[in-house]
């Protein structure tokens, strides 16, 4: 008879393979466990450390992966052993992938609370020679230098320690990918300007950065030259950035260009909100020879004087007579003062030819007949015409141009200088049909707003109230808000809309009682609005009783 063993060989393999499995299981899994438990008590790892143990992990796996299959599958086929090596890699892949399905997220950087935040990510090496922890240091001592050389509502720092962009990108023509991380970036810190660079060295061991700036384009929707990503003159560094003498100077010439830039910033936000006497102090300084914003800054210096002439403007619009002409002949010299083939040379000319508009309708302005100048207004439209088809113009500055044309157009209609032929409708449907870009909106509202006073001089009130009511649904700031509802109000009073015409003249003046107290309006404003609608309303009440 045969000698058969009490011991089935079949179920000892069976356990011994269970046990095993079992074991590289645990073996697979604890190391990425212990990882993720590392990172959800806080200590998040950063990516590089955190490759090297998983990597170091699995070296430690395939040894003992190499062992268990030597020992315990030599006798099997090569298809088993094949099969366990891919069993065990799945089993690895599996708590790897499990680890980073459940890393925590990055903790949040920390946001700024300032109006025009500075955030400094840092310095990139051209090469691999430059000492990161160096390019560090220099973004720290910078974001500290800046402290105190700019606005008082705006705060600087470092995040060289906290983030990585692509700055290498810079080095090319197409860097949209590090757009993307960057816009990103500011939206997650509430920063406005974000200032990095790149650090080279030539074979002479000259070192040199060449800075660079990102600007939301929310923040300066009238100066799209300065959003993005743009680069600055390269800066040399004397000695390189082990010496104190280089560094010292590369902090001061950097300070003193994104000074500048946070400064240019504050003047456009502050003559946009209403304030445009503070506005033209801080472009004058800015346009001192003493500042040496030069050709090395980042804001050209023929950008500055055009929002010099703007902001100077917009004071005119407060005053009459001597003191309005004044104040537009000043805006003219500093718009004709710009070069025609600078990169502002077209806006300048643009700027002169609304300038021109304003001045031709004299001292007290409107667009009465027999006082304006007829013949100037006609050589402005035609030069308006020209620069809204002018290719080389951007297609922001021909919807200004069309804009522009709008109200003249309008107000020589309204001189009965020339018959109304359709020209004021065709100008507003070409900026209400344009696609969206970055500033479009606020013309869109203009555009709208000339719209209403070219029907409420038709006397078509239904089609003005129809326009205004777009014109404010495009938010404009607080004032116009104001000054639109207050058309409203006066239209719908001349059609016996009461009730709208009180709601709409209660919002003109909680509007002027906001930008009263932001210093954009002043209380005389709301008086005269309040009692010449209290006086508009008792005359409406009189003249729809009697039409009952």
């Amino acid at each position: 008879m045969p000698n058969h063993s009490t011991e089935n060989p079949a179920d000892g393999d069976s356990g011994v393979s269970l046990w095993l499995w079992s074991l590289l299981g645990v073996f697979a899994a604890c190391v990425p466990c212990a990882l993720l438990v590392t990172e959800k008590s806080g200590s998040a790892l950063p990516l590089v450390p955190l490759t090297l143990a998983i990597l170091a992990a699995l070296a430690g796996y395939v040894v003992a992966v190499r062992v268990v299959v030597a020992e315990k599958f030599a006798q099997r086929s090569r298809r088993s052993r094949i099969l366990v090596w891919l069993a065990a890699a799945g089993l690895f892949l599996g708590s790897v992938a499990v680890l980073f399905a459940f890393r925590p997220p990055p903790p949040p950087l920390p946001r700024m609370s300032g109006t025009r935040d500075v955030a400094v990510v840092g310095f990139t090496g051209h090469d691999e020679h430059q000492d990161k922890r160096v390019l560090t240091d220099v973004a720290v001592d910078f974001a500290h230098a800046m402290t105190g050389r700019i606005p008082a509502a705006t705060s600087v720092r470092s995040y060289a320690d906290k983030v990585s962009l692509p700055l290498a990108e810079l080095q090319g023509s197409h860097h949209s990918g590090l757009e993307r991380k960057t816009a990103r970036f500011a939206d997650e810190t509430n920063a406005e300007i974000v200032v990095g660079g790149l650090i080279s060295s030539d074979p002479a061991s000259q070192t040199t950065l060449q800075p660079a700036v990102y600007v939301r384009a929310d923040q300066i929707p009238d100066a799209p030259e300065l959003a993005d990503w743009f680069r600055g003159k390269p800066l040399p560094v004397s000695g390189g950035l082990a010496s104190k003498e280089g560094r010292d100077q590369l902090r001061s010439d950097l300070t003193r260009q994104i000074s500048t830039l946070a400064e240019f910033v504050d003047a456009l936000d502050t003559w946009r909100n209403g304030s445009p006497a503070k506005a033209t102090r801080i472009l004058q300084h800015l346009l001192d020879p003493k500042q040496q914003v030069g050709t090395g800054g980042f804001v050209p210096p023929e950008l500055i004087r055009l929002f010099h002439g703007h902001a100077a403007e917009v004071q005119a619009a407060g005053e009459t007579g001597t003191g309005r002409q004044k104040l537009l002949e000043a805006a003219r010299a500093d718009y004709l003062a710009i070069s025609k083939d600078s990169p502002a040379g077209r806006r300048a000319a643009l700027s002169l030819q609304f300038n021109a508009y304003l001045r031709a309708l004299g001292p007290t302005p409107n667009c009465k007949p027999g006082t304006v100048r007829a013949g100037e207004l006609a050589q402005i439209a035609q030069a308006l015409r020209a620069l809204a088809k002018d290719p080389e113009f951007t297609e922001l500055g021909r919807l200004k141009a069309t804009v522009n044309l709008a109200q003249v157009e309008n107000c020589r209609i309204t001189a009965q200088l020339v018959r109304d032929d359709g020209r004021v409708e065709r100008a507003v449907a070409v900026v209400s049909e344009a696609p969206d870009l970055t500033g479009s909106d606020e013309l869109r509202a203009l555009a709208e707003s000339i719209a209403a006073l070219h029907a409420a001089g038709k006397g078509d009130l239904a089609a003005a109230i129809r326009h205004i009511r777009a014109a404010i649904a495009h938010r404009p700031n607080l004032v116009e808000q104001a000054i639109w509802n207050g058309f409203l109000a006066r239209w719908s009073l001349a059609r016996c809309d009461l009730e709208t015409g009180r709601t709409a003249q209660q919002e003109a003046l909680s509007l002027l009682d906001a930008a009263e107290q932001a210093g954009r309006a002043s209380s005389k404003l709301r008086r005269h609005y309040e009692q010449d609608f209290a006086a508009k309303l008792r005359k409406a009440k009189k003249h729809c009783g009697r039409a009952r």
